[in-house]
This record gives C-alpha cells, sequence and structure tokens, in this order.
C-alpha cells in the first residue's frame, strides 16, 4: 500500500492523520513546502532523503522542517501519526515576544528522538484532535489547531533545544547575537556593525552563529526579518507599504522585492494565500489521500 502525496495547502494550513501499516510497507511522500512531524507508536519506520535514510525510534519522533522532501516508509504492522503543516499554518502557531525567536531556532534542523510513553502520548493526543477537526469542522476548528499546533512545537522545540545546548559553543554570545537582532534588525545593522558590538571579528562571529543556528549571521538576521513580515502580514490590517517601512525599508518596492525572494511570492499573495486558507471551507478529511 502506498499513501498519495498529501500538502496542507487545500484550504487547511494544518493537516493531521493516522497511519497503520497492516500487512505490507506503506509509503507517504513529504512535501517541501510544508513541515511534518511524525509520532511512531511502534514498528519500525524510515525517512528516506536523497542523501540519507533516517530510522525513526519507537515510541518516538521526528521533525521535518519545511523545505526539506522525501518518504516515509512505514513497515508492516507499524503504527504511525503524521501531521502536515504549511508556512502559513506555522506562522499562526508561532507564539509571540522573544520565545518565538527559540521556537524557530530549534525548529529548523531535522529532529529525531526517542520518547517516553507519557510524552508521546501527549503529543499523539494533540494529533488525534486535529485529526478529528480536519475530519469534522467547526467555527471553533483553526483557534483549536492553532493552539494545539503550538504547543506540539514548543514540545518539539524542548527536545530541538537541548541537542542544540549541547554543542560546545560560548552561548551567551549566541544569545547576545539573538537579542541585538531582535532589537536592531529594522535598523538594518550590517554583519559588521553587530560583530563590532559584541566586540569579535565578523570571521567569528560567523563561526559561533553558523554552529549555533545552522545559518551565516547574515542569513539569521533575514529569517527574522522575514518573519516579523509574515507576522504582520498575517496579523494586521497595515498595508504592504506601511509594513515596509514599519521594518525598516525605506522603499516599498525593495521589501516587495526582498520579501518574494525568501518568501517564493509577493507579499500580497503570501497575505490573499491566507485569506483564502482561512475563508475557504475546509475539504472533507475523507477526500485528502
Amino acid at each position: 500500500m502506498a499513501f498519495q502525496n498529501h500538502n496542507a495547502g487545500n484550504g487547511q494550513a494544518t493537516l493531521a492523520r493516522m497511519l497503520n501499516s497492516s500487512l505490507r510497507v506503506s509509503e507517504v511522500k513529504l512535501t517541501a513546502g510544508n513541515a511534518h512531524l511524525i509520532l511512531l507508536a511502534a514498528g519500525h519506520a524510515q525517512i528516506i532523503r536523497e542523501s540519507e535514510t533516517i530510522a525513526l525510534p519507537a515510541p518516538g519522533l521526528a521533525w521535518l522542517p519545511a523545505g526539506l522532501t522525501g518518504r516515509l516508509r512505514l513497515e508492516a504492522g507499524s503504527r504511525a501519526s503524521l501531521l502536515s503543516a504549511s508556512e502559513i499554518g506555522l506562522a499562526h502557531a508561532m507564539p509571540a515576544g522573544t520565545s518565538a525567536i527559540t521556537l524557530r531556532n530549534g525548529l529548523q534542523r531535522v529532529l529525531t528522538e526517542t520518547l517516553a510513553e507519557r510524552d508521546h502520548a501527549e503529543l499523539a493526543g494533540y494529533l488525534e484532535t486535529i485529526a478529528a477537526e480536519n475530519l469534522r469542522p467547526t467555527a471553533a476548528t483553526e483557534t483549536i489547531i492553532t493552539n494545539l499546533l503550538s504547543v506540539a512545537l514548543i514540545r518539539i522545540c524542548q527536545h530541538a533545544t537541548a541537542e542544540i545546548s549541547a554543542v560546545s559553543l560560548p552561548s551567551s554570545m549566541t544569545e547576545r547575537f539573538v537579542l541585538l537582532v531582535a532589537q536592531y534588525k529594522r535598523n538594518h545593522w550590517s554583519v559588521d556593525d553587530y560583530a563590532h558590538h559584541l566586540g569579535i571579528s565578523r570571521d567569528r562571529l560567523g563561526s559561533i552563529i553558523k554552529n549555533a543556528t545552522g545559518l551565516s549571521p547574515q542569513a539569521y538576521i533575514h529569517r527574522e526579518l522575514l518573519a516579523e513580515a509574515r507576522e504582520l502580514l498575517l496579523n494586521s490590517s497595515l498595508q504592504v507599504a506601511e509594513i515596509a517601512f514599519r521594518l525598516g525599508f525605506q522603499d516599498p518596492g525593495y521589501f516587495n522585492r526582498f520579501f518574494t525572494r525568501k518568501e517564493g511570492r509577493s507579499p500580497g499573495r503570501f497575505r490573499r494565500a491566507a485569506i483564502r486558507a482561512q475563508d475557504i471551507p475546509p475539504h472533507s478529511y475523507a477526500a485528502w489521500p
């Protein structure tokens, strides 16, 4: 049995389903446009990518951030649940404030982790509820799914943060950089400005941030600007030009080019897609392959 491809772009930003491979191997294609959470309750499963095969622990979880693709293979007799979230769904579920910085950092990497039975049951319960809401949507469905996804992301991030903190790095320097970016990204400081303020060389700063986050300092700064731009587009009534000025872009046209280059679509198209995702009645769960 081979499960067909699916995504969270059919009117629902977050979808969940239960996977039971009974008598033979089954596969699910994981699309690059969505992030995926796989919970393996029993049996054996692998995420198969072009360059590697990742074995999943049981009971345990695997997190695949958006932008990565592959296939989930379940051996006969395995039981799992799968959550697929679009970038819009993730943006809605992100908490406000500085905690979002840690959360985004933690969720930028592939993660596999063995879970205690209690922790697995907690996350599995969230996915079961989301799947039920997909099947029988009500006026409260969007709020329920967003809140459950937010808690699930925080739980996943707790494992990712533990993994990051195990790396031998001057974490205080990383934390200072993160706080400076939160404070001055709208001023469009250069990487040299941050390095000078921190009292280290540009190359040293690049090494520290790359090891801690997987990103160069410039890429990290751009990611934070993009995240705030998404937040304002999704949750404010500001015009695109007003958002550009709020984020420190003197030329709205340059902001449009920046956002389009990073996001793959213009700010206006991103906002319209979000509105359609909220307004179009969700498809029947039964119709989701």
